[in-house]
């Protein structure tokens, strides 16, 4: 899929992250992001799995980085079933210099909403 065809439910998903998490430090929402044993690979660091050690992540990163806001772009989504995967780019704007990442998700879908279940990104070049 493309940008414009990706399911709300994604785009959905995606704004709890940019807005609740991101923008207001809401860091208890990302249970509306991650599954429960979700696994992050954040670059230069170790595998983190779990919803609350990711949430613990979060909020170190956001506050060392001094975090402002960030604007993820979805550029292709492929639904497989219940499980899809996402290929992107965010913009993070920090407190030093704007930050540029490229991203892959594989997202679940719990019966209700589809969720972050493996999130790897890395800078941009």
């Amino acid at each position: 899929m493309t940008p414009a065809t990706i399911p709300q439910g994604f785009r959905d998903t995606n704004r709890i992250f940019e807005e609740e998490v991101v923008g207001k430090g809401d860091f208890a929402a990302l249970a509306r992001v991650y599954t429960n044993d979700a696994t992050i690979l954040p670059p230069g660091a170790g595998m983190i799995t779990g919803l609350a050690p990711i949430q613990e992540f979060w909020k170190q990163a956001a506050v060392a980085l001094g975090v402002k806001s960030l604007l993820l772009h979805s550029l292709s989504v492929e639904v497989l079933g219940d499980t899809a995967y996402e290929i992107g780019r965010a913009e993070i704007v920090t407190a030093g210099d704007p930050m540029n990442v490229k991203y892959v998700v594989v997202w679940k879908h719990d019966g209700a909403s589809w969720k972050w279940h493996v999130d790897i990104w890395n800078a941009a070049s």
